[in-house]
């Protein structure tokens, strides 16, 4: 005979108004929230992968004694946080992992100030100086003969800012792939808007000869590291690529830049 999971001892409510104010989060004080943990504890102990079904609304809401609108409420913060696949007419399934909640988390501090261009570099330096190390080890032949080849059309590219930019961050995503460590690429996913868009207002600040080969330059030296298997050298490379990057914005110039 199969336990009954305990019944859920709150005001059955989906959400408080100020739940409904805000971006889905995960609360305790809401039904909604404490069976978002149930269902969260649910994937864990059955061990279930991306692709498998979790149990439907009906279940859910007979094994903890809730109504169907908190199952369901609970159903919406878990798809909003990318834990979970929802869709009508059939059973929410694990969803692989995604950037999607901490692009938007990283999106919301910078839009806020509660964030700046230079936090972002420097969480940016301790993950990549590592992330290239990594890559000088593991990364396979086929990436390393796509980062000699996007070096190249970086250079070739000097003064053509859109397809600049574009192989800029191909180098800096292909060295994320290589490290093997899929949060490096987590991470360099959810910070892509961002990136992107400082990369864009930076090079529209009109760079002179010179600072535009520094940075063709410093990829280089990155890439051609990295395909050395010289992982204190690609780390070191990364670092002063960053550093560089980092002193400019303390002398003033170029304040939106993240790259």
């Amino acid at each position: 005979m199969t336990s009954k999971a305990p019944a859920i001892s709150v005001n059955d409510s989906a959400s408080s108004p100020t739940e409904e104010a805000t971006a889905p989060v995960i609360r305790d004080d809401t039904v909604s929230g404490m069976v978002a943990r149930h269902l969260l504890d649910k994937i864990s102990r059955q061990k279930l992968r991306p692709g498998d079904s979790v149990d439907s609304e009906v279940q859910i809401g007979r094994e903890l004694q809730v109504s169907r609108g908190s199952v369901r409420e609970a159903y919406r913060i878990l798809a909003a946080l990318g834990v979970l696949e929802i869709g009508n007419g059939r059973r929410p399934r694990v969803l692989a992992m995604s950037s999607s909640a901490l692009a938007q988390i990283f999106g919301h501090a910078l839009l806020t100030a509660h964030a700046t261009p230079l936090h972002v570099l420097e969480l940016r330096r301790g993950i990549e100086v590592h992330g290239a190390q990594l890559a000088a080890r593991l990364a396979s032949e086929q990436q390393l003969t796509r980062l000699r080849l996007l070096a190249d059309d970086m250079r070739i590219a000097v003064h053509d800012d859109a397809q600049r930019m574009a192989c800029d961050l191909a180098i800096h995503t292909t060295l994320a792939e290589a490290s093997g460590n899929p949060l490096h690429t987590l991470v360099r996913a959810a910070l892509n808007t961002a990136i992107t868009e400082s990369l864009t207002n930076d090079y529209a600040a009109r760079r002179t000869e010179a600072e535009l080969i520094r940075i063709v330059d410093a990829h280089d030296t990155i890439v051609d590291r990295v395909c050395a298997r010289d992982p204190v050298g690609a780390g070191a490379a990364m670092a002063c690529h960053f550093d560089l990057s980092i002193n400019s914005l303390f002398r003033g110039r170029n304040l939106q830049s993240l790259t």
